[in-house]
């Protein structure tokens, strides 16, 4: 590529980090505004657990979801080859294709992390979900309980019919507390935990060639009078399955994941179907910008996709030697 096209190259992709950097903020934002609160029952036993502190905390779970794979990624990248089949060579070791690579991981990333906070802030802010243990939070002031009622046609904490109350009967006086109490749905440790760990674990199988072995959609061409035998060769042939030891290291994120969504359900934080929606919000942005920026686990040899303009420059290329 000729200095100018490197150069229109570069600057797109410095757009395209300014898109990722905006979804974040936009999700820092909303994370921090206060959203719907939904009325709630001080009878309801399902946000009545105690309260208990985070088991794994916030910065503790930015460090593993998103600034160790950063770290994990850019160290791989620069150090390891692309490829790590049995009897390949690497593809390509410049220094150039290694920082693309480290750009291309961290780009998938980034973008997995951006629009998993902004989806499950949005969430956050548009549903006002209770947690279980907002109760404990809350601090209700039962003896004006009448004076907050919006819905069911109870008007005792006791009475078989319930009431529907509104936040200003909390006396909690940590706002920020209490805005956060309405946060249960989707939980956010779910989502961002897959979708920062689910897009590393796929990058590891990825670089290192971690695959389940599979035959194909298309059979291969065969004489009739050896057909037996040459197929049996031809699957005997398919690539054999990875060793268990780099099984075990692309499955870790994955264990470190499930732990962080066990956590926020142990800890009275989220309810089941909380930490079952961030997760599926995690996973569709983890493995979506996986696949937006890395060529395929089976087929990739541990490669990113082609800058996008070396790519359109290879197309027409080809055009102008069929024209």
């Amino acid at each position: 590529m000729g200095r100018p096209l490197q150069i229109r190259t570069a600057l797109s992709y410095v757009f395209d980090w300014l898109v990722i950097i905006a979804f974040a903020a936009g999700g820092g934002v909303l994370s921090n505004i206060r959203g719907f609160r939904r009325p709630f029952s001080l009878a309801d036993r399902s946000i009545a657990y105690p309260r208990r502190d985070d088991i794994v905390t916030l910065e503790v779970a930015g460090l593993v979801v998103f600034v160790g794979p950063a770290a994990i990624i850019l160290v791989l990248a620069l150090v390891t080859p692309a490829a790590r089949q049995v009897g390949q060579k690497r593809l390509y070791s410049s220094w150039v294709d290694k920082i693309w690579d480290a750009n291309a991981g961290w780009m998938g990333l980034a973008l997995a992390s951006a629009a998993t906070l902004f989806l499950t802030s949005g969430l956050k802010c548009l549903v006002g979900k209770p947690r279980p243990n907002f109760l404990a939070i809350c601090d209700a002031d039962v003896d004006r309980l009448s004076e907050f009622v919006v819905g069911g046609s109870g008007s005792r904490i006791e009475s078989d019919a319930p009431a529907l109350v509104t936040y200003e009967i909390c006396r909690q006086s940590d706002l920020d507390l209490l805005n956060d109490a309405f946060f249960a749905f989707p939980s956010g440790h779910s989502s961002m935990s897959w979708a920062g760990l689910l897009y590393l674990s796929l990058w590891l199988s990825m670089r290192f060639s971690v695959a389940i072995p599979y035959l194909g959609h298309h059979m291969p061409l065969v004489r009739k009078s050896t057909e037996g035998a040459d197929l049996v060769s031809f699957y005997h042939a398919r690539k054999a399955a990875p060793p268990l030891w780099m099984v075990a290291i692309v499955l870790v994120p994955i264990g470190v994941a499930l732990f962080i969504c066990a956590s926020r359900y142990a800890d009275f934080h989220h309810a089941g179907i909380d930490i079952f929606a961030g997760s599926v919000i995690g996973i569709v942005c983890g493995y979506s910008s996986f696949r937006l920026y890395h060529l395929p686990i089976r087929r990739g040899h541990g490669l990113a996709w082609a800058p996008r303009q070396k790519s359109t420059l290879s197309r027409e290329t080809c055009r102008g030697m069929t024209a």
